[in-house]
Order: C-alpha cells, then structure tokens, then sequence
C-alpha cells in the first residue's frame, strides 16, 4: 500500500464510525434509530390503509375497493381447476375465467405460472380463500423475516422494523404474489452458496416457480466458479420439473407453453393499463407510446449494461455483499416483464447494504440512495392505484447497481481478495 493510500484510509477511519456513520457531522440526522422511527411511522401508516381496504370490500361492500389477495385469488381458482378437472384445465382460460368470477367480478388473471408452481399451489383449494390468503401470507412473512435477519449478519438490532415496514412486502402481500417466496429463495442461496453447495443450489430450484428470476444464476456461478452451487441448482431444477410431469401428466407442459404464449402476446405487449404497474424498461416505452420492437430493443440496451455490469463485478472479486446484491438488482433490471410486487426483492440488497456499510463506511449519498430504493416500491404501487406518472423504478435501479459499482471500484486497490465474510 503506497503512504499515500495509508494517509486516505487512516483519514477515513478517523471520520467514519464503526457503523458507517460520521462522527459530529452535520448530516448525523440519519441515524439507525431515526430510521427505526421513521420505518414506525411507515408500518402504522401502511397498517391502517391496509385495515381501511379490509373494511371497505368485505364491510361496506365497495364495488370500487377490489379484493385483497387478487394474485392469490387465481392461483385458488386454478387450484380448484386442477382438483377437479385435471392440472391442464388451470390454463384454459374460459374455464379459468368462471372460477374466478365470484372473487373477481368483472376482471380475469391468466395463471401465467409453469407446472412447478401449480405443483405448489395445488393444495390451496383444500380450503376456503380466506384461509389461503392468511396462511400464504404468514408463511411468506415467516420466511422473509427469516432471510433478512441473516442478511444484515446482526449489524443492527432494530433490523426488523425497516423490514417489516418496508412497502415491496406490503405491495406483495396486498395482491397475495408469490413473491416473498421467491425472494426468501434467492436470499438463501446467496447466503448459503459460500458454505453449502447442495442446500444453495436447491434454494436456486425453488426459483423455477418463476424460472425468469433465475436467470442470471448460472453466470454468478460460472464467473465465480462455483460449479457445485450449480451442478445442485441444475439437478434438483431438473428433478422438480420431472416431478410436476410426473404428478401431472406430460400434457401439462404443452397446455402451459400455449397459455404463456397468448399471455405474451396479449398482455405483455397489449395490456395497456396493465402495464403501468411493470417497473421495466420494456413497460415504461411501450406506456409511453413506442413500438413493441424499439421497447424490446431499448429493454436489451439497459439488460446488456446491467448484465455486463454484474459480470465485471463477479470476474474481480468483489466482495460477497456486493455480488449477491448486483445480483439481485441485475434480475430485476433484465426483466422484460416484471410487476411493481416483485420489488420486493429489493429488500434483499437494502439489507446486504446496510451490513456493508456498518463493515465498510457509506457517504450521506449512499445512504440517501438506498433510502429511496426501499421507497421505490410504494410508488410503483401508487401508479397502478392512481399516480399520473410513469415508472422510476428502471432509473433508480441504474443508480443502486452503478453504486454498488463504484464501491467495489474504490475497494480494489486496497482490498486485495475478497474475503467471505464481507
């Protein structure tokens, strides 16, 4: 290390505290326990909008206050379908549509899932709706709150009310999406990889219930060499898939394919209103009026920087944090479409954050950017419901990944190797 990078790093560590916040600074506002409050004020705030949808739909009956769990109401209805008329009638949509007439009046949502996911809903119908929707919902909170209290490694000891109050969860839980889930899926194969190949890989599987978030997987495994994290992902993926054929019938697949490809063309690149609610570059070009063709080109633009980014991130070692969070932002970034629920995935690279930036230092910057990012959500929601505006959520996604570049950046010429527990 050169004596003027000993200077800068001791400077550093004379003004920087232990949790990555400056000492006697004029910006010590944002303190772990401001945000404690703040994250308080949000959750009571959140808890009687929540209560006061409750209330107009099932109390006063207000056709304009729409049923909460409307995601899950599909995959109960598709249940039904499957129970009673074999698995491939969950995607005929005529019959679909009837199932879910008495829980959704008036509007209809393709089961747009493969077979590996029918195989896990399946059982929903055994039991009435309401119950579904209560048990899905604690069994996703259980697993999320589980996955971020082993994200933030015991940096912070008030870590579950930001987590609690953090609106991609609230924005996943009002629909009834699978997506805490998912999320607590890829947050523990990323936390696990480093130590449990098998169990990793396995974690990587579950993902198959929505096999695009997925995707950028294998090349983490592959830049990283973890060819055993990725031999499991591959096997076990193989071996669910087999199994929903199995338990299923292979004419689950064709009848699965020929949905998806009507879902494609009739709602990805048609569905209008719809559409407002996908956080994408794809859906804010064509809300904005371009052709199919340009948003698709201009969604491979943003998809190739974000890919290429994560993949220099990966092929120099960053630190483990800092990996496992690209990766994240990167699946949501190269996603074509991609609903306002699923930025619930965001709360896995906040948590990985704060905890590099207890280890590591943070600017004022860095942490007012990762303060909008958990904010992000509750406005992707806000303009399906009723905000004349289009979608941030692309550009501050562009920012969270160019941060987490940058501090890798600053960090080469003194971190020499990664270490595994950064």
């Amino acid at each position: 290390m050169s004596g003027v990078t000993k200077k800068a790093a001791a400077c550093v560590s004379a003004i920087v505290s232990p949790h990555g916040l400056p000492h006697n600074s004029a910006h010590s506002w944002l303190t772990p326990e401001r945000v404690y409050l703040y994250a308080a004020a949000v959750l009571i705030i959140e808890s009687v909008l929540t209560a006061a949808w409750w209330y107009g739909h099932w109390i006063l009956k207000a056709p304009q206050v729409p049923l909460l769990g409307w995601d899950l109401a599909v995959y109960w209805s598709a249940s039904g379908l499957a129970q009673g008329h074999g698995a491939a009638a969950a995607y005929d949509w005529p019959l679909l549509q009837a199932a879910e007439a008495p829980l959704l009046p008036g509007t209809f949502g393709p089961f747009a899932y493969p077979p590996t996911f029918l195989l896990m809903v399946y059982p929903l119908a055994s039991v009435s709706f309401g119950l579904a929707l209560l048990l899905s919902s604690i069994i996703g909170l259980v697993l999320y709150l589980w996955a971020m209290r082993a994200a933030v490694h015991g940096q912070y000891a008030r870590w579950w009310m930001p987590a609690l109050a953090f609106p991609g969860i609230w924005a996943a839980l009002l629909a009834g999406q699978n997506t805490l889930i998912t999320a607590s899926a890829c947050a523990a194969a990323l936390l696990l990889m480093h130590r449990h190949a098998f169990a990793a890989g396995a974690c990587v599987a579950l993902l198959c219930i929505k096999p695009q978030l997925g995707v950028l997987f294998p090349l983490l495994f592959a830049c990283e060499r973890r060819w055993a994290v990725m031999t499991s992902a591959a096997a076990c993926s193989a071996v669910f898939f087999a199994f929903s054929g199995m338990a299923f019938g292979i004419d689950i697949f064709p009848a699965f394919a020929r949905s998806m490809t009507m879902f494609g063309r009739t709602v990805a690149e048609h569905g209008g209103p719809l559409l407002r609610g996908a956080p994408t570059i794809f859906a804010v070009l064509r809300t904005a009026g371009a052709e199919a063709g340009l948003s698709y080109a201009g969604h491979a633009l943003g998809a190739a920087i974000a890919a290429g980014t994560c993949t220099w991130l990966w092929l120099t070692h960053t630190r483990p944090a800092l990996g496992a969070s690209a990766l994240v932002v990167g699946t949501l970034l190269v996603q074509p479409y991609l609903m306002y629920y699923d930025l619930a995935w965001l709360a896995i690279p906040i948590a990985l954050l704060c905890s590099d930036f207890a280890r590591h230092g943070s600017t004022l910057t860095e942490r007012l950017l990762l303060c909008l990012v958990w904010i992000v959500p509750a406005h992707a929601l806000l303009v399906v419901i009723a905000l004349p505006s289009p979608q941030v959520a692309p550009v501050v996604l562009f920012a969270l990944l160019g941060m987490i570049a940058r501090r890798h950046h600053v960090a080469r010429p003194t971190s020499g190797t990664a270490t595994a527990g950064a």
